[in-house]
């Protein structure tokens, strides 16, 4: 069962070093029910699909808040956003470290995601690396930000091969070691490593060039593939 909760949304046109950039005024949020559980999302967007998940501390607005949401609709995308279990405004739930990338795939089974690139940082990194390492099937590329207990995943993150895997890494993450981003890079010969400032959240900590890595990142590794 889908519910949409909010009305139409409206678009905002305005111009920017000779660009026509949309600002979401207003997003469609969405609920689903997931293994029992109401899962609230939002969804912008007719494009190739890019989910987003957050990290334990935050929820699907973070990415709004952070201008990746607009960012990524920019770019032609059908951008997804999601609040995990207990996480926002969606139910409690099992969610851990066991169960985070099955979840994943059966919300993206639950609204009819064939497959997308997914976009996740902390345990959300750790969530998009185990869809990728378990169901590689199910990620057209994946951007990981200072991802957590990759360890768990290494004798499955050689599935991710071929695949575009972006890592984002604040250079002196102590929440996240580097060696985490190391393990996927010495498995997966198809990724590579970007640093950005010096948090765990880098992304929260640098958005303006962080969101500047994820367009450019979805032009020039993602769109010649979809």
């Amino acid at each position: 069962m889908l519910a949409i909760i909010n009305k139409p949304k409206l678009k905002i046109k305005y111009s920017c070093k000779q660009q026509i950039i949309f600002v979401i005024s207003m997003y469609t949020e969405k609920m689903v029910r997931v293994s029992g559980l109401k899962i609230n999302y939002y969804d912008d967007g007719d494009g190739y699909p890019v989910l987003l998940v957050p990290g334990i501390r935050y929820n699907a607005k973070t990415w709004i808040d952070v201008g990746t949401y607009d960012t990524i609709y920019n770019e032609g995308f059908k951008v997804i956003s999601i609040d995990p279990p207990g996480q926002g405004k969606s139910d409690k739930g099992i969610y851990d470290e066991d169960s985070e990338y099955k979840f994943i795939n059966d919300f993206m089974n639950s609204i009819g995601l064939k497959d997308a690139v997914i976009i996740g940082a902390s345990s959300g990194g750790y969530a998009a690396a185990g869809v990728g390492a378990n169901y590689p099937e199910k990620i057209k590329g994946a951007v990981i930000i200072g991802g957590v207990r990759i360890i768990n995943y290494k004798d499955k993150l050689k599935n991710m091969e071929g695949k575009p895997i972006l890592l984002i890494w604040g250079t002196k993450d102590d929440i996240a070691p580097i060696s985490n981003a190391q393990l996927i890079l010495d498995n997966v010969k198809s990724s590579r490593l970007v640093y950005l400032g010096t948090q765990h959240a880098c992304y929260l900590e640098k958005p303006k060039e962080f969101n500047e890595i994820i367009r450019d990142y979805l032009r020039n590794e993602i769109k010649p593939i979809i």
